[in-house]
């Protein structure tokens, strides 16, 4: 009887320790050197994506001033849309097309573009729909806004509260989605020697992964097994008595 019990007590511990599969193990995996993850370029603005202009001293010609109370989020309605022609419409100017620009050069552009009206104006802009979502072993998983200044992934994973004790720091993935085709770079946040090649500069849409260590899995598997183990334990108790 007690080897009959043992051997389902340790099947259930067994079958419980079944290791979870790779949330993005079938995309595409890319390297450092590839166009994908270059972090020398901006990433360029896009049909879709809400802006505020702000232009100093001229509250009037700005929307969602950086210099007034309407200018910290979408929920203001102080902002403008680019269409799908890549275009805005903007006091003094009319239609110009921004996307396909970096916020850099759109700051720039629409300088150029005021100095017809305005003597020497100063401009901000900023996007206001731009994120990277961060999932699995982090404290905070979710979804955070990206500012017109780069995020690099330390700083990420700092916003998200910093990894777990199941963390699996080796093999972090980063998921970047250009033209409908996706492609993972997997970088090791313990190995120092290549931190800077790393952390590298985070995209709007960026997904970064940090996956479970195989402890997780195995503790996850006893904690499920516990229950089972004390149910099948009384029904030995209680088998073991009738028998007598």
């Amino acid at each position: 009887m007690k080897v009959i019990v043992s051997a389902i007590l340790m099947i259930c511990v067994l079958s419980s320790c079944s290791t979870t599969a790779h949330l993005f193990e079938n995309t595409t995996s890319s390297d450092k050197g590839t166009s994908f993850f270059d972090s020398t370029t901006d990433p360029k603005l896009k049909a879709g994506d809400k802006l505020t202009i702000s232009i100093w001293g001229h509250d009037d010609l700005s929307i969602g001033s950086v210099n007034t109370v309407f200018n910290s989020n979408e929920s203001t309605g102080k902002w403008v849309v680019i269409d799908k022609e890549g275009e805005v419409n903007l006091p003094k100017l009319g239609r110009i097309k921004l996307a396909d620009y970096s916020v850099k050069e759109v700051n720039y552009l629409l300088e150029q573009a005021y100095e017809k009206h305005i003597q020497n104006p100063i401009i901000n802009v900023k996007v206001l729909n731009h994120y990277v979502t961060v999932l699995g072993e982090v404290n905070n998983p979710g979804k955070y806004t990206l500012e017109n200044s780069a995020m690099e992934l330390v700083e990420l994973l700092a916003e998200a509260g910093g990894m777990t004790k199941y963390a699996k720091n080796t093999a972090v993935d980063i998921i970047r989605t250009k033209d409908t085709l996706s492609q993972k770079l997997t970088v090791d946040l313990t190995d120092f020697s290549k931190f800077k090649e790393s952390n590298i500069a985070l995209f709007p849409d960026d997904v970064v992964y940090i996956p479970p260590t195989k402890e997780k899995n195995r503790d996850e598997g006893l904690s499920k097994a516990v229950p089972v183990v004390s149910i099948l334990t009384g029904v030995a108790v209680l088998v073991s008595v009738f028998i007598k």
